[in-house]
């Protein structure tokens, strides 16, 4: 634990140079404040984006049902498949076969999800780009309740309330961040029996299962950040800007979805995904966090974290520390990331987690969300 006692010197010049850049930041956004644009109303025709790696068998599962779901809600829509380049268990041909209406898109080189899901996002065509994992199954009538979401001018994206697929499932897609003990504490709660009787609901971040963006606002954004690549945070990263920008990411209480989980451990194994979901907690926080109190707590209270982790997860210092360093080889690119949005903030963090994480009653706290998956 000692290797870890010292890296608190790099915790305080990181927090120096934060509270640095977000004094910047306000200047900047006051000498040069860039304009949040309105959007006109989207069409309701959908570019449904799959991202597959390994997925033949879940694709034969989700696609007729997603397939039989865009006919029953009716309008043009596309489902484009992105295929990884090392995916070769045979989905090309049963997507050519079986699916001749699906667009393939087959990667040129090895591609993990982040950069997968951009490269399908460029693809697609339609106002609506609704992002669905090989392994969600979707209800026939999902889709009503999805895109009605967009009737609202403010709304950013909507997501499917994810039905429990086993007894352990514990996915609602009723994500919370609750910011606790100096760090972010990220979490999926239980559906209330009251929100039952409800259409939406505010959510901390849209949940990768089954998605819906305003593409136009999505690019205006400019897309899932690749800091984060290769997976991990980049959705709840688009989605805390959207949230910032004065724009609303809901849960659609009556659009339902079962994730199967068909969870595959990808190259570099376990130890590589602790990795980066560490690491990309670091820069999620770098980059998006603006209030200044929670900065300096956040990175004072590193080194306990860090030392708290090494114990329990039986991961170790190793990981930890490599999971710093790798945050910080990225820190000059989050720091002109961060000046850059700091010119069209409008919401607070204090704001949006207030404004999302209201709790009610009866709420129960069902997963530590980027942990249970670092867990699998």
């Amino acid at each position: 634990m000692l290797l870890l006692l010292l890296l608190a010197p790099v915790d305080w010049i990181v927090m120096s140079v934060l509270v640095c850049a977000e004094l910047v930041g306000r200047l900047w956004k006051l000498i040069s404040p860039l304009q949040v644009p309105s959007f006109p109303l989207c069409r309701h025709d959908c570019s449904f984006v799959i991202v597959s790696w390994h997925g033949k068998s879940s694709l034969a599962q989700s696609l007729p049902a997603l397939l039989q779901a865009a006919r029953v809600h009716g309008g043009d829509h596309e489902v484009i498949v992105v295929l990884d380049h090392e995916s070769n268990d045979g989905t090309r041909d049963l997507l050519q076969k079986s699916f001749p209406e699906v667009t393939l898109l087959q990667a040129q080189t090895s591609l993990y999800f982040g950069a997968a899901t951009r490269l399908g996002i460029q693809k697609a065509t339609r106002d609506i780009v609704v992002l669905i994992n090989n392994d969600t199954i979707v209800d026939e009538d999902f889709l009503a309740p999805l895109l009605k979401a967009f009737e609202d001018p403010a709304v950013f994206g909507a997501a499917s309330q994810v039905r429990a697929s086993s007894a352990q499932a514990r996915e609602t897609g009723k994500t919370r961040a609750y910011f606790k003990g100096g760090d972010i504490v990220w979490a999926q709660e239980g559906i209330l029996t009251v929100e039952d009787s409800q259409d939406y609901c505010p959510v901390s971040w849209l949940h990768r299962g089954a998605m819906a963006l305003d593409r136009r606002k999505y690019l205006w954004l400019l897309g899932l950040d690749d800091l984060y690549d290769p997976g991990y945070f980049e959705n709840a990263d688009l989605s805390h800007r959207a949230w910032k920008v004065g724009w609303k990411c809901l849960l659609a209480l009556n659009s339902r979805v079962s994730h199967e989980h068909q969870f595959k451990v990808p190259r570099g194994g376990e130890e590589f995904i602790h990795l980066i979901v560490r690491r990309n907690a670091y820069v999620f926080f770098w980059k998006n966090i603006d209030d200044v109190p929670m900065l300096m707590k956040h990175c004072l209270t590193s080194v306990s974290r860090r030392m708290r982790r090494a114990r329990a997860s039986g991961i170790g210092e190793p990981v930890e520390m490599r999971s710093l360093l790798a945050a910080l080889k990225r820190l000059p690119v989050i720091l002109r990331r961060r000046l850059f949005a700091a010119r069209s903030a409008i919401r607070t963090d204090r704001e949006i987690f207030a404004l999302v994480t209201q709790r009610q009653q009866g709420s129960n706290i069902l997963s530590g969300q980027f942990e249970a998956e670092a867990a699998k």
